[in-house]
């Protein structure tokens, strides 16, 4: 077994149990049950294949699947977010968040800006779901145990933040982005549709943008140094963008920064003792 088949299979296991003891999980109960209970049977079967069998495909597998799990996983967390509270927390956040932010920049600075600069900004939310991967696999041939503790870290980052959207789950202010976004022509809709289809509408405290994107710029810059301060701009504007584009309120995002850097440590010690 390797560290992130753990870090899969334990998260597989909490959902599972998510489904099989929560009452708020009322439809597809079964489907869900038999969906967790197949993946464990084909990481196990992966893993068995895999020692025995070196073919390139299934160590590509082996490589990658954590990443294409998360087609799975992440919408799967959208619609677990209301099986542990039935109603989100906006309420409560939104008393900080107006007291730390009062120009609610997630409502007003939009309404200033050009349409060009809003498709733009959601040209870097876009750009999110390639950098996911794209650095990893670009570096996979030269820089292969550090792609692999990438991914280690990377899931437990965003596996911990399927996790605090399930315990305290928000809608954010994506409802109010028809009334502040204009239609768009390329990347507007794009990412509108897209973030909608993998997250289902559901959110956290914790951006998950904000998170996971620590991650990718801190591996990216170990992965190509001399980019380094291009993830760091990277990092910069898809945090602005996450609110700008409506997508997250200002608090969510920065408690998404220090959730996403304390999970990144802590997954770096972890991965550091497995290996």
């Amino acid at each position: 077994m390797l560290p992130t088949d753990w870090i899969v299979l334990i998260y597989n296991f909490s959902i599972l149990t998510l489904v099989t003891l929560s009452p708020g999980v009322k439809e597809n109960r079964s489907f869900l049950l038999a969906t967790h209970l197949f993946l464990f049977l084909w990481v196990f079967l992966l893993v068995l294949n895999t020692n025995h069998r070196h073919t390139r495909l299934n160590r590509w597998i082996r490589l990658w699947y954590p990443l294409l799990l998360l087609l799975w996983f992440t919408p799967e967390a959208g619609t677990l977010h209301h099986t542990l509270f039935s109603r989100n927390f906006d309420t409560e956040l939104l008393v900080v968040e107006t007291e730390l932010f009062p120009e609610r920049y997630y409502f007003t600075t939009p309404l200033s800006l050009t349409p060009f600069s809003l498709e733009l900004l959601h040209a870097v939310v876009l750009s999110f779901f390639v950098l996911l991967w794209l650095p990893a696999w670009m570096a996979r041939k030269r820089a292969l145990p550090l792609v692999r503790e990438y991914i280690f870290v990377l899931s437990l980052v965003i596996f911990s933040h399927f996790w605090i959207g399930i315990f305290l789950p928000i809608g954010g202010p994506v409802s109010i982005r028809s009334q502040v976004i204009p239609d768009g022509s390329i990347f507007i809709p794009a990412a509108g549709f897209l973030t909608q289809a993998a997250f289902r509408g559901g959110s956290a405290v914790t951006s998950l943008f904000a998170a996971a994107g620590v991650t990718i710029a801190a591996y990216g810059g170990k992965l190509f140094p001399t980019a380094r301060r291009l993830y760091v701009l990277w990092l910069f504007l898809l945090l602005i963008s996450t609110v700008v584009c409506s997508f997250h309120y200002s608090v969510s995002t920065i408690a998404g920064v220090l959730s996403g850097t304390v999970f990144l440590v802590i997954g770096r010690k972890l991965y550091e003792k497995t290996v």
